[in-house]
């Protein structure tokens, strides 16, 4: 799965235990700084949005 900062206006990702599907209806405002520059990110790891124990995917 992309992280937030990857994540595109429009894009839909799901959960491929339950179907949830989530759409991307704003970017995040840190595309292109560093993981490690942000204060939302401790330690500099990504963000991930998850369902069910799994992360979610890109909806083909």
């Amino acid at each position: 799965m992309a992280s937030c900062r990857e994540m595109e206006l429009g894009e839909v990702y799901m959960c491929a235990e339950c179907g949830l599907e989530v759409k991307v209806v704003a970017e995040c405002k840190e595309v292109g700084t560093p993981a490690t520059d942000l204060p939302c990110h401790s330690e500099g790891e990504e963000c991930t949005l998850s369902c069910c124990g799994k992360e979610l995917v890109k909806k083909p």
